[in-house]
């Protein structure tokens, strides 16, 4: 009887590629947390093939040994099929490598701009509210 070992056992695979360069590279993973358009996506070994939306937000990627491994993402999709996960976002930035001094720069100039429609007001606001979700993302 042949005994499996970690490195042969079926496993779900995970990669976050932004248009740069890719961030993981075929992690093999336990699960993973994803920031749809809709609220978190939570996605295990097995998982039936799946495609969706990513606004903005904390992407969760449990490692095998189940440590948190997260990032802030941005506008993308997501693609489930055989237990590969692939990650494609415009943006993906590790807790370390986001610059809160900027952002808060960012958000008090956003803040002070005057608007000239209600559409533009909008834009802005949404920008606000993705550059706090990366400050609330580095403190983690």
């Amino acid at each position: 009887m042949a005994v499996a070992t970690k490195k042969n056992k079926k496993a779900l695979t995970c990669s976050v590629i932004t248009r740069n360069a890719p961030i993981l590279r075929s992690m093999r993973i336990d699960h993973v947390e994803i920031p749809s358009s809709n609220g978190y996506v939570s996605i295990y070994l097995d998982h039936c093939p799946y495609i969706v939306r990513i606004g903005y937000g904390e992407l969760r990627v449990y490692s095998e040994d189940n440590k948190l491994i997260n990032m802030y993402v941005e506008d993308g999709i997501a693609e489930v099929t055989n237990n590969v996960i692939g990650i494609l976002v415009e943006q993906a930035l590790y807790p370390k490598d986001i610059d809160t001094v900027l952002l808060n720069e960012e958000i008090n100039r956003l803040s002070k701009q005057m608007v000239i429609n209600a559409e533009e007001a909008r834009r802005n606001n949404e920008k606000i509210d993705k550059l706090k979700k990366q400050i609330e993302i580095s403190s983690k």
